[in-house]
């Protein structure tokens, strides 16, 4: 059953990646971008550093791929697709897509430091026991740093399930992400 579950899964998150990437996103986006981060449990109810619990530790490996478009100014949103591979507290996959508010503080839209806020929901195969189910919502935020096509990124996420299943204790981690606009 877990297999079947697994299967299904991983044949849903190739298709809305392939309806993401060759979507009107892509038309319309002013940019894309592709990151890799790395990402482990921050300020979790109880717990230190990359730890849910005492002896949980939480740490997982994430692909993003972003639209991003100039809405006005250095105002952009950026709709963001990701992947993340789990490694602890069980292995497993997360999948789930954002819309994010990104604000450039430099002269030039898409350059220098930037703030992101954002929103989404995500189905994840790991059976958090802090959750009670495996679909969540998702609120993050961040800065970070473009230079010409690179950049580097911090961002704090939080997992809920918004009180739709007991317990709805937070799932928060912290993701270090480098990635190429073009």
């Amino acid at each position: 059953m877990k297999l079947k579950t697994h299967s299904c899964f991983c044949a849903a998150l190739f298709f809305i990646g392939l309806f993401v990437l060759f979507s009107p996103c892509a038309v319309l986006a002013d940019q894309q971008e592709i990151s890799v981060g790395y990402g482990l449990a921050t300020f979790n109810k109880g717990a230190g550093l990359g730890h849910l619990h005492e002896d949980d530790y939480y740490d997982f490996a994430q692909v993003a791929y972003g639209y991003e478009k100039t809405l006005s100014g250095k105002f952009n949103v950026l709709i963001e697709p990701f992947v993340a591979i789990v490694n602890r507290p069980t292995s497993g996959l997360d999948g789930g897509l954002t819309v994010n508010a990104r604000y450039y503080f430099g002269e030039r839209n898409h350059r220098g430091f930037f703030a992101t806020v954002g929103a989404g929901g995500a189905y994840t195969s790991v059976a958090f026991e802090e959750q009670g189910t495996h679909g969540l919502f998702i609120l993050q935020g961040g800065i970070g740093y473009k230079w010409e096509r690179l950049f580097l990124e911090g961002r704090f996420k939080h997992y809920s399930n918004g009180g739709l299943a007991s317990p709805n204790e937070s799932v928060n981690a912290s993701i270090v992400s480098i990635g190429f606009a073009f």
